[in-house]
């Protein structure tokens, strides 16, 4: 597969401006939206005011006084736009609305509005206001106006604000739901008053939404221009500091490595040294160096670690052979076409020069031997004593022989006059079940007692003498005991490792905390798998991060009959 080389800078600059792109048209938007806000604020104070300003231009104004202060009571002598409404409604247009429509155009023209509208709704016999609205003038700035005078407009979709107009008597903005239900950018509605000051009619006046933007745009794009240039320049700058700072370093190392990599056979190397960056980068082509130094020192080792690791292969390979030469099959269910018992066997933790086994097969079909044991010493010669012992075992008890003849031609056998070292022995427990009647024979040479549990007791270990283990002392007469086992009885067998497992603090696990831990675990649990992982469990709390000095052996047995 092709390695791609020398893309970093183009990455970066691709992944910069979709940066710079997404950073522009954010901050654009957010400035948009800000200006459109305080326009449209700006807007709607100055529409209030000219909203309320259209009634004037209904007027029938004679010559206006010279003292602006003498307007407002002008004003008020001539305030009779609301009769001049219901005369055009009557009669038509006339020269009065020709200039009053000719105002309000200019009017719109002069402010940048783009409608205004007199709309007069009629009322029902009880006086109250019916939504009915009917035409009185509608200008829109450079079209000819969509409704001429007396036009029946029918319901008007903002009469909420026109109802608060009549009541009030006062300039009004529409609601933000109104406007947007007419796509209006702002409008508001101002009452028409008869000269008794009651309201005959509402004038309206509107401002569009992209009117608003429009205005924007020429007042503030500018702004939005510098905004964008900045970000820009920023950008660049950027780029050109970590094309400076991280790209051209980073690809000085990465030329490094591909030479030091393509010398084929070769431990030729030439050392980084033109990077003075004084941060990361710099970091990393001193470890790159000090790791190429170390690849050398190591490749001029490898032989000889090799060698080693083959060795140290060899010796876990024969100790594997050893174990299952030792042991059955590990597995549950043991023999799952058999229901008069049930048995599981576990050694999850061993050790390369100690050696546990648990082995278990017929000798004819109802009756079954079981043997568990371990290495008492601590060598691979012990190991070896232990497969024999097992051998022996084995050929003695498919003779038929029972387990104190067992252990007594076997014990004879490892005690030749060949073997010298006294500690090569083996612990073992010999159980010969016969699976019809439920008596169960077995002897215990060397290993921790047996613990049993009958029906409606607890587990109770054996009590017996401190025994001789196979392979001590030649002619050893090995006691023999014999246990009737009934429907549901359990028999639980352990190596040392169990018992003799030490804690962090140095203390031991022990016989009777084993006896008190499956007690309590068999009061909760039925199942035999289930109960002897249980205990795996709790050995491993027990034995938290101490090291693992012996094998643990458990086996459980449970007679149905």
């Amino acid at each position: 597969m092709e390695k791609k080389r020398g893309k970093l800078d183009y990455k970066f600059i691709r992944r910069l401006a979709v940066m710079l792109v997404f950073c522009i048209v954010s901050i654009t938007a957010a400035l948009f939206i800000m200006y459109f806000d305080e326009t449209s604020e700006e807007a709607y104070d100055t529409l209030l005011f000219l909203t309320d300003m259209v009634e004037y231009r209904l007027y029938e104004v004679g010559e206006y006084p010279e003292d602006i202060n003498e307007w407002e009571e002008f004003y008020q002598s001539q305030r009779i736009p609301g009769e001049n409404v219901d005369r055009w409604l009557r009669e038509g247009k006339d020269e009065l609305y020709d200039t009053a429509s000719e105002h309000i155009r200019a009017m719109l023209a002069d402010y940048g509005m783009d409608e205004v509208f007199v709309y007069k709704f009629t009322k029902g016999e009880d006086g109250r206001l019916i939504n009915n609205a009917v035409v009185v003038l509608d200008t829109d700035i450079g079209a000819k106006p969509e409704y001429d005078l007396g036009y029946n407009l029918g319901a008007s979709p903002y009469f909420e604000t026109v109802q608060k107009v009549y009541e009030t008597n006062e300039v009004q903005k529409l609601t933000d739901a109104e406007r947007r239900k007419n796509g209006f950018g702002i409008a508001a509605l101002a009452p028409v008053h008869y000269n008794d000051g009651t309201v005959c009619a509402v004038a309206g006046t509107k401002i569009k939404a992209n009117t608003i933007a429009l205005h924007v745009i020429s007042e503030n794009g500018m702004l939005t221009v510098i905004a964008a240039a900045d970000i820009l320049v920023f950008g660049i700058a950027i780029l050109l500091f970590v094309r400076w700072k991280i790209v051209n370093p980073i690809g000085k190392i990465s030329a490094s490595m591909r030479e030091f990599v393509s010398e084929e056979g070769s431990l030729a190397f030439r050392p980084v040294t033109d990077i003075h960056t004084n941060d990361e980068i710099e970091q990393i082509a001193d470890d790159f160096n000090s790791l190429a130094a170390r690849i050398i020192d190591y490749t001029h080792n490898l032989e000889e670690k090799t060698i080693v690791e083959e060795r140290l292969r060899f010796d876990l390979d024969v100790s594997q052979q050893i174990r299952s030469t030792l042991s059955s099959e590990i597995r549950y269910p043991a023999f799952p076409e058999r229901t008069d018992f049930d048995l599981c066997a576990s050694m999850k933790h061993t050790i390369f020069n100690k050696c546990s086994f648990c082995n278990y097969f017929f000798t004819d079909t109802n009756r079954i031997c079981i043997v568990v044991g371990e290495s008492l010493g601590d060598n691979l010669a012990s190991m070896i004593i232990s497969i024999t012992a097992v051998a022996y075992i084995k050929s003695f008890a498919k003779m038929g022989f029972e387990p104190q003849k067992i252990a007594f031609e076997t014990n004879n056998q490892l005690c030749s006059a060949e073997k010298k070292d006294k500690g090569l022995t083996a612990g073992v427990v010999i159980a010969d079940i016969d699976l019809k009647t439920g008596v169960m024979r077995y002897v215990n040479a060397g290993m921790p007692p047996v613990i049993i549990k009958k029906a409606g007791e607890s587990f109770t270990p054996e009590k017996v003498n401190l025994p001789f283990s196979l392979g001590q002392m030649r002619g050893v007469t090995f006691e023999q005991n014999t246990i009737q086992l009934w429907q549901g009885n359990t028999v639980l067998f352990t190596s040392y490792g169990v018992s003799e497992m030490i804690n962090p603090k140095g203390e031991k696990y022990t016989i009777q905390r084993l006896q008190d831990t499956v007690n309590r675990i068999s009061s909760n649990l039925y199942e035999l798998d289930k109960i002897i992982e249980r205990l795996e469990q709790n050995l491993d709390n027990f034995r938290q991060d101490a090291p693992v000095t012996m094998d643990t052996a458990i086996l459980g047995f449970r007679y149905f009959g």
